[in-house]
């Protein structure tokens, strides 16, 4: 046995394995005691210090193999939940031993792509509902980064939500045509009046038009031409091109069209209705919508016509503020340079609305900003006071794509609508497709982060530019899993909750005041000596 092996040797941890029950029987059920085996040769094993609790846990056991991303896990929704995490190295295979040692301590970025398929610590890995947490040769490479000691572990669980958070305000969908990709064409109304300012060739194109409709000489030959939608049979495509005036019938056929990651550009100069769309698809396949009125198609990749950010003194929505990444967002709005003027926070919980109030009314006033804290059914009576024009942004927090569809009706031309909450695909959701083209409206949605989300949210810890622990509420052991689940299904908590592996008993408790590395310590005991003895 190699010394590597030897700690794990004989060594047993709990874990809490979801294998697609209700909430209410996982509420009931215990942990699992089980031999911790070695780890393989490009196998690190750590630690899970901390482990903060997502609202997309809850939704995954809500939901179970229905949810997005257990359905398309290889694993049949048998696994460990838990992907926001502090990990410290406790065993080190033999190939992985030049980077990594007994002690070191790891953020993690669980949301991986692997052969170009989505592959996530917490779904289709196990995760952090875990006293350890074996990461392979493909989370190594890419999805670990160093992390200070002088942070707590609870700071370290935290950055993967506030980057993701990060992430739906930065680039979250294709920006650029594919060219090594396959097109279609659908050649509508006045198609004849636009065209591209330089050639574009794709490695299949197929065009959607009546025969005396001709392609645009810049958009190269057709390897097939069809006359209508229906003949296309279930090809789907990187990218669909809508040239003219495309009635609301026809645009709402493109989106199911699209790929994974996949661009739809419109070219027009009339409006249409609005037209449904999956908006989940918005969200987990980070489809992406661009448009323009100009003769040059490619007018609708122009920077200043794909916004991602809100717009400097604007007025913006988060529709579902109450919950904990509702008040990250908010969190952020307000503490954001060259941000929104007014943040209109909406929940439908008259305490959630007194702790926004509580916990951000001080740093909106330091900002010089505008916080705007009401019910969730007072929302029209609010934007006829704060946007009588419509919102400049607005952000969904909430998992319901009837709040999807509320927030969209809400924008003023040139609003951005980003869906930051997830929910079932095959739920759609009425846009003004149509007006991304017209009217500069911009329709986003995210998931995940990137490790320099991770970082870049640590760095602005690390320079004392945000507080993480201002949004740390409870805290609790590993077997208070099922109460603190619980309190956050049930919203008796604003703000996070992390779980506290390593002290299994350690009782769940709402913290009065903030938590730090005093408190802590005294719970997992003196982090630097431990990793010193471990070196």
């Amino acid at each position: 046995m190699e010394a590597s092996d030897a700690g794990a040797a004989g060594k047993q941890y709990l874990r809490w394995t979801y294998r697609g029950e209700p909430l209410d029987a996982l509420l009931r059920s215990r942990p699992e005691t089980l031999p911790l085996a070695p780890p393989a040769p490009g196998e690190v094993i750590a630690r899970v210090e901390a482990v903060s609790i997502c609202s997309s846990d809850i939704k995954a056991v809500r939901m179970g193999v229905d949810h997005p991303l257990l359905a398309q896990a290889e694993n049949g929704g048998d696994t460990v939940l838990g992907h926001e995490v502090s990990l410290r190295v406790e065993e080190v295979g033999a190939l992985q031993r030049d980077r990594f040692r007994p002690g070191q301590r790891l953020g993690l970025q669980p949301a991986m792509r692997v052969d170009g398929k989505r592959k996530t610590i917490g779904f289709d890995v196990p995760g952090g509902f875990a006293q350890y947490l074996r990461l392979d040769a493909e989370a190594l490479n890419a999805y670990v980064f160093d992390v200070p000691e002088k942070l707590t572990a609870a700071e370290i669980a935290l950055l993967e939500p506030y980057g993701c958070v990060e992430r739906a305000y930065r680039p979250n969908a294709r920006q650029e045509l594919l060219p090594e990709g396959s097109a279609l064409i659908v050649l509508g109304p006045n198609s004849e009046s636009f065209d591209a300012s330089r050639p574009l060739r794709w490695r299949r194109t197929v065009v959607v038009g009546t025969s005396e409709k001709c392609l645009p000489a810049n958009l190269g030959s057709a390897d097939l031409h069809v006359s209508s939608l229906a003949e296309l049979g279930n090809e789907t495509f990187d990218d669909i091109v809508g040239l003219g005036e495309l009635d609301a019938g026809e645009l709402a056929r493109l989106p199911a069209l699209l790929n994974e990651g996949g661009m739809l550009l419109q070219a027009r100069l009339s409006a249409a209705d609005p037209v449904p769309v999956d908006a989940a698809r918005i969200h987990y396949d980070a489809l992406s919508f661009v448009g323009t009125t100009s003769p040059d198609i490619l007018e609708a990749l122009a920077p200043q016509r794909q916004r991602f950010d809100v717009r400097p003194g604007g007025t913006v929505l988060v529709h579902g503020a109450g919950g904990a990444m509702g008040r990250i967002h908010v969190h952020r709005l307000l503490q954001l340079e060259n941000g929104p003027s007014t943040v209109i926070a909406t929940s439908r919980s008259r305490r959630r609305q007194s702790d926004l109030e509580e916990d951000f009314a001080a740093l909106a006033q330091a900002q010089a900003k505008r916080l705007v804290v009401v019910q969730d059914t007072d929302i029209a009576a609010a934007l006829s006071r704060e946007a009588p024009a419509g919102l400049d942004d607005a952000v969904v927090v909430v998992p319901d794509p009837s709040a999807v569809a509320e927030a969209a009706r809400w924008l003023a031309p040139g609003g951005l609508l980003a869906i930051f909450a997830g929910f079932a695909y095959g739920n759609p959701v009425l846009l003004d497709l149509a007006g991304v083209a017209v009217s500069d409206k911009r329709f986003t949605g995210s998931t995940g982060c990137s490790v320099d989300d991770m970082k870049d949210v640590l760095a602005r810890v690390e320079r004392g530019e945000l507080d993480l622990l201002a949004n740390l509420k409870a805290i609790g052991g590993l077997r208070q899993l099922p109460r603190a689940l619980e309190a956050v299904d049930r919203g008796e908590v604003s703000g996070k909750i992390v779980i506290y592996p390593q002290a299994p008993e350690a009782p769940f408790r709402r913290l009065a005041a903030n938590w730090d590395d005093r408190q802590e310590t005294s719970m997992l005991g003196n982090r630097s000596s431990q990793a010193e003895r471990e070196e």
